[in-house]
């Protein structure tokens, strides 16, 4: 059996509702940073309180590759999603057939393998259509 590996520490969790993003709020002027930040990148305060981000956002942008990568084959999708507390991420796309992006979609993070590195499953998360 695989070691399932995540593809950066303290990113994300499991819960038993679905996946969950890990991020920062600056204390002082509310700027939201996934991934974490040390300090706030907007007005350089160190307080920052843990949050955790929305499961659904918005497809703000995205791509399909035709071309191989060096861990996804074609076709795959990556994209911009826009979480209700103001991020964009950017992560892969889960290709659903019946579902076909379109901009402004509904999209929800899962946690998922990524692609496999020796004995290790690599995971993160990515987003799929709702």
């Amino acid at each position: 059996m695989a070691n399932r590996v995540p593809i950066r520490e303290g990113a994300f969790m499991e819960s038993p509702a679905g996946g969950i993003l890990l991020a920062n709020k600056c204390k002082s002027c509310g700027e939201v940073f996934f991934p974490k930040a040390v300090f706030c990148l907007s007005c350089f305060n160190e307080d920052m309180e843990d949050l955790r981000l929305s499961r659904k956002g918005k497809l703000y942008s995205y791509t399909i590759g035709l071309m191989a990568s060096m861990h996804f084959e074609p076709p795959y999708a990556i994209g911009y999603v826009v979480l209700p507390e103001g991020v964009r991420i950017f992560a892969p796309l889960e290709i659903v057939e019946s579902k076909p992006f379109r901009i402004d979609m509904e999209m929800e993070v899962i946690i998922d393998k990524l692609w496999q590195e020796d004995d290790n499953e690599v995971i993160g998360y990515k987003f799929k259509p709702v």
